[in-house]
C-alpha cells in the first residue's frame, strides 16, 4: 500500500519561521501540511495565504474557537486541535499516517538524503515511529539564520511520534500518545521505545542515542531570537515568559554535530530560494522579522517586572544569556536585593551562584562581599576560587 503522510502544526506568532519550516517538510516528502493558527497577532495568515496559493497541498485555519471553551479546556488547545486533525484524517480515509510537529521542529532524515515515505517503508504497516530530539546549541548563530549544513545540538530523551491514521488514541500527549490497545512504538533503528521510570514520554538512557534520523529542535536559535521567543508565553499560563525553557544552551563535551549530505543540502538550498520566489513572500518575511524584533524589545522591557514576580524562574529562563541588556537588568535587580540586606551572607552566596551563568565578574564581586563578612567561610572560598579560575580561562 502506498503511504500518504499529513503533517500538522499549531503556530502562534511564528510567521518569521513558517516559510522555512513549510519548505523543509515539503522537501522531505510530506504529502500535505496543515497549520492551525492560534492567538496570533503577526502576519502568519498573510504568509500562509501566499504559500497556499502556490502550493495547494499546504493549508491553514484558525483554532481560536477553542478559546470559547471554559479555561480548563481552552488551555489544552494543542491536544484539542490534534484530536480534531486526527479525527478528520480518519474520516477522509485519504492518509495512512499523520505527524504533529511544532514550527521549531525540523525532521532530519538520513542527513537529508531520504524522504518520509522511504523511512515509513522500513517498518511494518501500522507502526508508530518515534524520532528523538536533538536540541539546537548554536551560541554563535545570527538572528534569522536558516538551517545550517552542520547541525550542532544536545541529545534529548524526548521524542515526537509518527502515527498511523487508523491507530486508536486513548489520550494525546506532547511526545507519545497513550494508545487504547497495547502497541510497541519503535525508534528509528527498530529498537522498542522504553520509557523512563518517572517520565513516561521520555526515553530510558539504555535506548536513547543519536540515530540516523531525528528531529532538530530549533527552540533556541540565536540569543536575540531566544529572548524574543521567551516572550511568547505558554497556553493557559498567566506568566508572560515561556516558562518551560531552561536557559540558552552551552556547548559541552556531550554536544553532537551532524553534517548533512553535501549534495542533498545543495539541492535543499536551491529549492528554498525557488520556494521564496514562487510564493512571493520576501516583503512579508521582512514584516515578520520586524515583529520578532518588536517582541524582543518587549521581552527586555518587562524583565524588571517579572524578576519581582518570580526571580527564581527568570534566572532559569535566562541562564546562559549574555545579552548586555539582560545582564544589566539582572545585575540591577540583584544589587537592589543586596542593598536591602547588605549583611545577609547566604543571600550574597545565592545571588553569586545565580549570576555565574550570566556574568562571572558579577558573581565574583558578590562572593567578594560575602568573604569580607565571613572570611573563613569554606563554601565562599571554594566558589570564589572556582569563579576566579573560570575568569582566567575565559
Amino acid at each position: 500500500m502506498t503511504c500518504k503522510v499529513k503533517l500538522v502544526a499549531i503556530a502562534k506568532d511564528e510567521s518569521a519561521y513558517i516559510p522555512e519550516w513549510v519548505h523543509h517538510h515539503l522537501f522531505v516528502g510530506f504529502d500535505e501540511i496543515e497549520i492551525f493558527i492560534n492567538r496570533t497577532t503577526d502576519s502568519s495568515q498573510a504568509v500562509l495565504k501566499s504559500i497556499s496559493e502556490k502550493y495547494s497541498n499546504v493549508s491553514w485555519r484558525t483554532a481560536d474557537w477553542v478559546d470559547q471553551c471554559p479555561p480548563e479546556a481552552s488551555k489544552h488547545i494543542q491536544f484539542i486541535t490534534y484530536s480534531q486533525a486526527m479525527y478528520q484524517c480518519q474520516e477522509a480515509e485519504s492518509f495512512t499516517h499523520i505527524f504533529f510537529l511544532d514550527i521549531d521542529e525540523f525532521l532530519i532524515l538520513d542527513k537529508l538524503s531520504s524522504s518520509i515515505h522511504e523511512i515509513i517503508e522500513r517498518f511494518p504497516l501500522g507502526q508508530p515511529i518515534a524520532f528523538e530530539w536533538l536540541n539546537d546549541c548554536t551560541p554563535t548563530a545570527s538572528a534569522f539564520s536558516r538551517l545550517p549544513r552542520s547541525l550542532t545540538g544536545n541529545l534529548s530523551p524526548l521524542v515526537k511520534t509518527l502515527l498511523p491514521v487508523d491507530i486508536q488514541i486513548k489520550e494525546f500527549r506532547h511526545h507519545l500518545p497513550v494508545f487504547k490497545n497495547k502497541v510497541d512504538t519503535l525508534l528509528v533503528d527498530n529498537t522498542k521505545f522504553v520509557s523512563q521510570e518517572k517520565v513516561k514520554q521520555a526515553l530510558d538512557k539504555t535506548v536513547n542515542s543519536l540515530k540516523s534520523s531525528f528531529i532538530y529542535h530549533r527552540a533556541h536559535r540565536s540569543q536575540y531570537e531566544y529572548i524574543s521567543l521567551l516572550y511568547r508565553g505558554r497556553p493557559g499560563d498567566s506568566f508572560a515568559y515561556k516558562s518551560n525553557r531552561r536557559g540558552y544552551p552551552q556547548v559541552t563535551a556531550k554536544t553532537a554535530t551532524v553534517e548533512l549530505d553535501e549534495t542533498a543540502y545543495k539541492a535543499y538550498k536551491s529549492s528554498y530560494e525557488k520556494f521564496i520566489l514562487d510564493t512571493n513572500i520576501a516583503e512579508l518575511k521582512e514584516e515578520s522579522e520586524a515583529f520578532v524584533r518588536q517582541r524582543y524589545d518587549l521581552s527586555i522591557a518587562n524583565i524588571d517586572q517579572h524578576l519581582a514576580l518570580d526571580y527564581t524562574l527568570m534566572v532559569r529562563l535566562f541562564k546562559g544569556v549574555s545579552d548586555p541588556q539582560v545582564l544589566i537588568a539582572f545585575k540591577q535587580y540583584r544589587e537592589n536585593l543586596v542593598k536591602e540586606s547588605p549583611q545577609n551572607v547566604d543571600l550574597l552566596i545565592r545571588l553569586a551562584l545565580d549570576a555565574q551563568s550570566q556574568d562571572i565578574d558579577e558573581a565574583i564581586a558578590l562572593l567578594t562581599l560575602a568573604k569580607a563578612i565571613r572570611p573563613k567561610g569554606p563554601l565562599i572560598n571554594k566558589k570564589l576560587s572556582q569563579f576566579l579560575s573560570i575568569k582566567q580561562q575565559a
